[in-house]
């Protein structure tokens, strides 16, 4: 699955850092909640081995007629009670081996007491009929109204975690698989998508019958169901039927946006040594999805959203979305954790074969940087929200653990993984690990001990370290050269504090960079201070740590500033002219600033001018801003062209709002045109609300533009906005415009109560997404009657990552009532001591010579001036 809040920060897969403000980690908060528990899986007196679900759906009415066939095998010595999961449904009839039997429905459980013991060993077939009347979870059904006359009619269900319950009666658990078939009957011109094989299609009436079977063993959240007027686009790979669902009109799209599939299969199975295991694959593109994607084995269902013209590329891509889910069908599908407290084995996985068809199809050094902004976002929710283990058995909800944590911090464990034993054995190990455990269910020690047995070494302190345990290596490189005896000083130091601090051990490679040659040299980082002699012929130009950033931890250089510039103009690896530039940046004197400028203009690669740009913001220096403004009509790169912007809009300065307008009013790409009016937002410039409030209007792909135009009023902090903000969060308006206007109402119009009360009414949105930023906005204006309709949504909404928003959004808005303005006031202090820092760098570079040939002057004048002095 991918993950919610990239859906709600950009419509898609986000990759920027997300860091609200807290504590240093002396004080970190937990992950969950007070009354959190340990959760482990439920004793079973039965386990089901196969499931006939037959369904009859009235999409007008948004109901369900169903009956749930369950082949039962008895797991205790004996039993006279069956228990098994439904939710929100009314339970017509259960019967034993077509005998009917009394049961108890009690909220999500279902106990049956059979009139008869069965034994250990025994089979009988369970049949639960059912209905269900407009569902709030589980199932889905997106039809057009009087606001949005154009939406599509479907229906998709979505399992995970625990929400199969919702739509069919089940035993609800990742760890109990079984075979599945599903008959269901859709009104004529719909077509129904379901796991395996489709067996049969025929009409009857004004109903189409489908009927798909799954010979794999399915858990219950991955069971799927997609109805749509749907246009499939056929595709295949050898002999496997692969294809593409999209609405009627968006063909071109689809394609476009899933053509890759075949090659990702190919290398992943070549990669993974084990063939897809699947009858098919179908990837169908579902309106208004909550997610990014959902891995429902052999038929996987993205967001519509993902959809896109080949004029945004290569700004925005399907493959990272594409790969990830389909890597799922081995890493959860085929072999799925027995509880969630192991996910990490599926999302980790999933992110981390992302890496792999990037580097196949892009390009290391893009991998390298790719890796680099996953890095980014963990260390946003370890710095912002909260440090944890990777695994963890303790929570309240298991919606608690799909975070970055489980995503990018498990994709960026397995990389440093496969760099401590090496490629050869880290793919052996891991095709050793699906084969043995194929078709079941995998806890973190089945993946560990198939590492040790094909590497031959003991990996319990890697796992311990990294799984079991929490944090990363936070690692400052310092450099010393000792000319009178060649030798180089290298010191690392673990900077990592808090009550929760180990000394992390990271085994990685030195390089060192001399005019002709590199030396390696293989390191050991495992002491919290440590200082490493190496004996060289002669001065390095530059020292790399880590070379193509295979290894998590955090960077911060103290090297000398000709180092850093060599490093800038020489290293091969993006990432340590990353870490490089925000050395520079954060020094921002003249010298590193005119570094900077020159990766600006001349580096090959798109996000190291990207990058320099960002860098060359934050320095907030005269001399950046025309650099920035110049080169902004010289590159050609829209992806750079879009950093320029952002980078521009740290200047409060009339020619950078007049240009940035123009970008507002003229570009062509909508990315640009939109990073263009969050950055004029935030120049505070004199016609920016005009210039934004007609860019509302500009149509573009997702709506980007418009919410971009919204996000930039926000920034402008003009009070004319608040009404704009309030029509454009209303439903009806543009949909990813709304959830712009619903962040912005966070912090405006905080005196008026009818902004909190319409905040309010949005919680009960017909828009999941709208009433997740609803959550956010209502915590962020810090009025104590938020604190009631948040904890008032958590007990009674059915979504667990909603349930856990609005949970952890009400806990930080009583502890900001607690400490009410001692953070507001010292970051309005802090603005005005940078704003007052940059106009005394502008003047002091104004001053400053920046030529070698006016230095030269500058020289002979002075030692004139001094000879005068002497002769005096």
């Amino acid at each position: 699955m991918e993950r919610i809040r990239d859906l709600i920060e950009c419509h898609c897969r986000a990759r920027g850092t997300w860091a609200p403000v807290r504590p240093p980690h002396s004080a970190v908060p937990a992950h969950t909640f007070a009354w959190a528990k340990y959760q482990y899986p439920k004793d079973r007196s039965v386990t089901p081995k196969h499931q006939h679900l037959h369904l009859t759906l009235d999409i007008e009415r948004k109901a369900i007629v169903g009956k749930n066939e369950i082949l039962v095998e008895t797991t205790s010595r004996t039993t006279n009670l069956i228990e098994f999961e439904a939710a929100e449904m009314q339970i017509k009839t259960v019967l034993l081996d077509g005998k009917e039997q009394k049961f108890s429905h009690d909220k999500d459980r279902v106990q049956v007491f059979l009139k008869s013991q069965l034994s250990r060993g025994q089979t009988a077939q369970l049949t639960v009929s059912y209905e269900l009347d407009n569902p709030r979870a589980g199932i889905y059904f997106i039809k057009p109204d009087q606001d949005y006359p154009n939406r599509a009619t479907q229906v998709w269900t979505q399992g995970q975690d625990d929400d199969a319950r919702y739509w069919f009666p089940c035993f609800d658990e990742p760890g109990i698989k079984c075979t599945f078939e599903m008959t269901v009957e859709v009104p004529q011109g719909f077509l129904a998508t379901s796991n395996g094989r489709l067996i049969s299609s025929s009409q009857s009436g004004s109903l189409w019958n489908f009927h798909w079977k799954s010979e794999a063993m399915i858990p219950a959240y991955l069971v799927t169901l997609t109805v749509g007027r749907f246009h499939e686009i056929k595709d295949d790979w050898k002999e496997l039927p692969v294809r593409y669902l999209v609405e009627k009109g968006r063909e071109k799209d689809g394609e476009l946006s899933f053509h890759k599939t075949p090659k990702m299969l190919e290398l992943f199975t070549k990669k993974l040594g084990v063939g897809f295991p699947y009858e098919k694959y179908y990837q169908v593109a579902a309106s208004e999805f909550i997610f990014g994607g959902m891995e429902n084995t052999s038929a996987t269902t993205q967001t519509d959203t993902t959809l896109h013209p080949k004029e945004l590329e290569p700004d925005f891509i399907s493959d990272d979305l594409v790969a990830h889910e389909l890597a799922h069908q081995w890493f959860g599908d085929l072999v799925t954790c027995k509880t969630w407290s192991h996910g990490w084995l599926n999302e980790g996985w999933a992110t981390f074969m992302e890496y792999v068809f990037k580097e196949e199809d892009r390009s290391p050094i893009e991998t390298s940087y790719y890796r680099y902004e996953d890095l980014k976002v963990y260390l946003g929710e370890d710095s912002g929200l909260y440090r944890r283990p990777l695994v963890t058995h303790f929570y309240t909800d298991p919606a608690e653990i799909w975070d970055r944590h489980l995503y990018q911090k498990g994709g960026l464990v397995l990389e440093t993984l496969k760099h401590e034993i090496g490629d050869e054995d880290f793919w052996e190990g891991t095709r050793r690990y699906l084969e043995r455990h194929r078709g079941a269910t995998v806890e973190t020690v089945d993946f560990q001990r198939a590492m040790e047995e094909v590497s031959g070494r003991s990996l319990q302190w890697f796992f311990d370290q990294w799984v079991y345990r929490s944090g990363y290596p936070k690692i400052k490189v310092g450099f010393e050269w000792d000319a009178k005896s060649s030798v180089a000083k290298i010191r690392f130091k673990q900077e990592q504090v808090g009550d929760d601090t180990q000394v992390f051990r990271l085994n990685t490679v030195v390089e060192i960079h001399f005019d002709d040659e590199v030396k390696k040299f293989p390191i050991e980082i495992s002491e919290k201070d440590q200082l490493v002699f190496m004996p060289l012929h002669m001065k390095p130009k530059f020292v790399v740590l880590d070379p193509g950033n295979h290894c998590l931890k955090s960077l911060d250089w103290s090297l000398p500033q000709d180092m850093i510039a060599e490093q800038l103009k020489s290293d091969s690896c993006v990432v340590g002219k990353v870490w490089a530039m925000k050395h520079l940046a954060k020094d921002s004197n003249r010298q590193g600033i005119d570094l900077l400028i020159e990766r600006l203009k001349t580096d090959k690669f798109f996000a190291v001018r990207g990058e320099a740009a960002l860098a060359l913001g934050e320095t907030g220096s005269r001399v950046a801003k025309e650099a920035l403004l110049a080169q902004l009509s010289l590159e050609k790169d829209s992806r750079v062209r879009s950093k320029i912007c952002a980078g521009l809009g740290n200047f409060h300065d009339e020619d950078v709002g007049a240009g940035l307008s123009k970008i507002v009013e003229n570009e062509k790409h909508p990315f640009v045109r939109g990073a263009a009016c969050r950055a004029l937002g935030k120049t505070k410039w004199k016609g920016a609300f005009e210039v934004l409030k007609k860019a509302l209007d500009i149509a573009s792909w997702n709506d980007f533009v418009c919410a971009a135009a919204i996000s930039g009023l926000r920034s402008l902090r003009d009070d004319r906005a608040l009404e704009l903000f309030v029509e454009y969060s209303k439903y009806g308006a543009p949909k990813f415009g709304r959830l712009a206007a619903v962040e912005a109402l966070s912090d405006y119009g905080l005196d008026r109560k009818d902004i909190h009360e319409h905040l309010e009414t949005l919680l009960d949105d017909r828009f999941f997404r709208v009433r997740f930023a609803a959550v956010s906005a209502i915590s962020q204006r810090k009025n104590p009657a938020g604190a009631g309709a948040l904890d008032d949504l958590a007990h009674r909404v059915t979504d667990g990552h909603l349930k856990a928003h609005a949970l952890r959004s009400k806990k930080s808005l009583l502890e900001s009532l607690r400490h009410p303005s001692e953070l507001t006031e010292f970051q309005k202090s802090l603005e005005k001591l940078q704003e007052e820092s940059r106009k005394l760098k502008d003047e002091l570079q104004g001053l400053k010579p920046t030529s070698d040939k006016v230095e030269k002057k500058s020289d002979k004048k002075s030692k004139k001036t001094k000879s005068k002095k002497k002769s005096r």
